[in-house]
This record gives structure tokens, sequence and C-alpha cells, in this order.
């Protein structure tokens, strides 16, 4: 039987595993899936698309999560409701810190965003919530890229609206404000983690630094890309 009220993914029951993996990049997606075993696509719909296979005896899904705050609380939402407790965001991010070059990952401890839009429909005028990550798989998470030999941080992320404001001096007021990096999509993840009480982390890979102008060259991208990957599955599936 179809699971209903689901805006994005069209699934059966059973079909969504309670471990997944989310993606904005359907090349990342790709990548993610080269890793499982007996992938079936699940869900195909506007563009977005649904994958379940194995790795390590567990089952886990993949989903394309789309460009942006609003698509990405609809993807959650339906993910939640179709049974996902642990979700993982591997998406990409720029640096605001001198200090975070290129090719690193990025664990965020806390994503700043604008009050508004999502946030306020689900809140209304009461009040704001910490954005902040489940704590032991943020752990986890850090010890298997220690493994990797990728440098890594952990951090305060600014979930951005409007991806061509991101110039050099919107990147050092990010900065001054507390922030390492930005991107488009990790707080509507956290936020609606927060309110359906499920388990969540992003792990960005930094792609350029907004303040020197450095970029990753896209063969160190795929490289990093495939062991970050290995890093995610393997803490779904211990």
């Amino acid at each position: 039987m179809q699971l209903s009220i689901m805006a994005i993914i069209k699934a059966e029951n059973g079909q969504i595993s309670d471990k997944v993996v989310i993606l904005g990049n359907m090349e990342r997606q790709k990548t993610i899936n080269s890793y499982l075993n007996n992938v079936e696509k699940i869900s195909e719909y506007a563009g977005y698309y649904t994958y379940t296979g194995e790795y390590n005896g567990q089952k886990i899904t993949t989903v394309f999560h789309g460009i942006g705050i609003p698509s990405m609380a609809l993807v959650v939402d339906d993910l939640i409701s179709a049974g996902a407790k642990k979700i993982v965001r591997f998406g990409s991010a720029f640096s605001v810190s001198e200090n975070v070059k290129p090719g690193t990952a990025i664990l965020p401890i806390g994503y700043s965003y604008n009050f508004g839009g999502v946030f306020k429909q689900y809140l209304g005028d009461s009040y704001s919530i910490a954005l902040t990550p489940d704590y032991g798989m943020l752990k986890a998470e850090e010890e298997k890229l220690s493994r990797t030999g990728i440098d890594k941080v952990v951090g305060n992320v600014f979930t951005s609206d409007a991806l061509m404001t991101h110039n050099k001096q919107f990147a050092e007021k990010l900065a001054k404000d507390g922030n390492i990096a930005v991107e488009l999509e990790g707080a509507g993840l956290y936020f609606i983690a927060k309110l359906k009480g499920v388990q969540a982390l992003s792990v960005h890979l930094a792609y350029g630094n907004l303040v020197t102008g450095e970029t990753l060259a896209a063969d160190k991208i795929n490289e990093k890309e495939k062991k970050i990957s290995e890093t995610l599955l393997n803490l779904l599936s211990q």
C-alpha cells in the first residue's frame, strides 16, 4: 500500500529504510549508490530520485533533496513520515574562514539561518530553535573522518537563501559573526529533524573559500567525496 500524505517521495510501505542519506547533487547520489548492493529505484517524481540498497547487511535509502530549504523540508518530512529515524546529509559548502581550506570536511555543530519562510510558517511568532545535530552521530563521524586523512573541522555554518549574494564582503560578515562556511539547505534538515524527533547530521565538503578565492579541483572533489561517502555509510550501518 502506498504511504499517504507524501509530497515528493512516492513509495510503498517498507521501501524506505529507517537509515537515509540525502544529497543535493545527483552525481554525489550516484557515488553513494555505487557502494550499495541490490540497489532499487523506489521513486522518481518531479526530478527527485529515491533509491534503496544494502550496505554491510543494512538497508540504506538515498534521496536527492533538491536545492533550498523548502525543497529540503518537503523531502525530510516525507522521509520521516515513511519511517526514517537517522538522516545524514552529504553536501558541499564554501568556507568563509581563511583557516578552512578547500577540501576540508565540515561538520556543522549548528546552523545559523534567516528567520522567516519555512521556519516562521512552522513556528509562528513563538521562538527560534537551536539547529544542532545528533551529538553521538557527530562524534562518531568525526572519528571516522580522522581515519581518512581528510582535514576536518567542526563549527557553525550559515544556511543562505540567496546564492548570488555570496561575495567576499558577505563572507567576511559571516565569518565575523562566528560562521566557518555557507551553504543552502542544512538548516532545513536540522530544523525538521528537531521538530519530528529524529537523529540527523550534515557533512559538507568545502569546494572553495570565498575569502581567499581558492577552489578544489574536480578530481580532488571526486576523490574526497568517495572517501566521505564510505564514512557516512559506515556510520549508518554500524
